[in-house]
């Protein structure tokens, strides 16, 4: 998902500029006399670490360290560096330690030099440390293994336990809570929420809709949304209509320029995955009787591909622009392509999903390009052909662009049929579409979970 910052409400605004126009009205000269000394102190620092400079790699011993912009303890914050870490060293001073570190986060700034180590710290060194070590150490140590393996049992054990022998009771009490969300999450909803709905794409999640009763959806409440992903907070995860264990929020929901999102990994993994792509509820649904996928046969397949033609026709696409996009499969080009995907809906049997989006090309030197997208869904007659009982034909451009692709499927109002979600990309975002079926035909009932600029 596109990745950009949230506008704060104006209230909001408006309050943090009032206080921050009384705080510099009463430091004004302090701040500024401040400042210079932290600068002075900074380049010294700098000049300092130029005129010695070391190479190398120093990896976290601690539990998390603290990166500091000049080499003193209250020299301020630049980010906290998880243990195991490692630190490539730029040079050595008082102590201190200035590097840099690469990854999701990289930064560059001062450590202490007594919280990092030649060799990165490993599971089996820790236990090891652990085993031998006095009864006043094996706290930190605990702490430690659980800091660098979170889902594994190991630390967790180890920490419960120096907690129970130490007559810390209540410690051991949080500390087995903490072990049981990290290693078993479940689905939960959290005191007062609504029923919700979340879709899951690349590891990330992203409330869709409020579910109401009698199968109506609702837009949610963008304030309450960052309530919404409390860190080890678990979902009930579903993938291709069926329950798929759950899936557990790793960090507070970050801003978009609009819409809230949050990092989740799989129950089954130890990490967010690329591959943790579906839909997700903070209550639970039946899903024992979800149909399986269905191969999608020649027949229907030219069946398909005869509608298409028909509605690219209607709206006067030239037949080599239509025949490019019937050949073409997502990923083969640039310009996008036809997929169709079919599975057991139930009483209504075998249903097809099929998307078509095709970039036609400028029809003059200074017009842009228009996207044709393309949506049908298709039943069977009962008479061995297919009938089209959902329809979406549109041709957009420019920032108001819209490519539909099927995402999931899922019965979320307990009436045996699925609900269609489909992903709808926009010009700098995506956002999610819930189609529903009442009195045989397929329409979109709910737009939301937006993620973009």
């Amino acid at each position: 998902m596109p990745r950009h910052r949230a506008h704060p409400t104006p209230t909001a605004l408006l309050r943090h500029r009032g206080l921050l126009a009384a705080a510099l009205a009463l430091s004004a000269a302090a701040g500024f006399a401040h400042a210079a000394d932290t600068d002075a102190e900074y380049q010294a620092a700098i000049a300092s670490c130029k005129a010695a400079p070391k190479t190398g790699s120093r990896y976290v011993s601690v539990t998390a360290a603290l990166m500091r912009p000049v080499p003193r303890s209250d020299g301020g914050l630049v980010t906290r560096v998880p243990i195991a870490t490692e630190v490539k060293v730029e040079c050595e001073l008082d102590g201190w330690v200035r590097g840099h570190t690469d990854g999701n986060a990289p930064a560059v700034g001062w450590i202490r030099a007594d919280l990092l180590q030649a060799k990165p710290p490993t599971v089996e060194s820790l236990a090891a440390d652990y085993a031998h070590a006095a009864a006043d150490q094996r706290k930190t140590l605990a702490e430690r293994l659980v800091a660098l393996a979170p889902y594994q049992a190991r630390g967790h054990q180890a920490l419960i336990e120096t907690l129970q022998a130490a007559g810390d009771t209540e410690g051991a009490r949080r500390a087995s809570q903490v072990r049981d969300q990290l290693l078993y999450p479940k689905g939960e909803r959290l005191n007062g929420e609504p029923r919700l709905l979340f879709a899951v794409d690349r590891g990330r999640v992203v409330a869709l809709a409020r579910v109401e009763d009698g199968g109506t959806y609702r837009a949610t409440d963008l304030e309450a949304e960052a309530g919404y992903y409390p860190p080890r907070r678990g979902l009930h995860f579903y993938r291709r209509g069926r329950a798929d264990g759950a899936v557990q929020v790793l960090e507070s929901g970050e801003s978009v320029s609009i819409g809230l999102e949050a990092p989740v990994r799989h129950s089954s993994m130890t990490a967010r995955s690329d591959t943790v792509v579906g839909l997700a509820a903070n209550f639970a649904l039946d899903a024992k009787s979800a149909g399986a996928e269905a191969v999608v046969s020649p027949a229907a397949r030219k069946a398909i591909e005869s509608e298409l033609r028909a509605v690219l026709q209607a709206e006067k696409i030239e037949r080599a622009q239509i025949d490019k996009a019937l050949k073409a499969r997502p990923g083969d080009e640039d310009r996008g392509g036809v997929q169709i995907a079919a599975f057991d809906a139930g009483k209504l049997g075998t249903l097809h999903v099929a998307t078509l989006i095709w970039d036609l090309p400028p029809k003059s030197k200074n017009a842009l390009e228009t996207t044709v997208d393309v949506a049908l869904i298709l039943e069977s007659d009962g008479k061995g052909d297919l009938k089209t009982a959902g329809r979406l034909i549109q041709q957009t451009g420019g920032d108001v662009v819209e490519s539909h692709h099927y995402f999931d499927r899922l019965d979320i109002d307990g009436d045996g049929v699925p609900e269609l979600i489909f992903q709808v990309g926009r010009y700098e975002g995506v956002e999610y579409q819930i189609w529903t079926r009442g009195s045989g035909q397929w329409k979109s009932a709910l737009t939301g979970g937006y993620v973009g600029a």
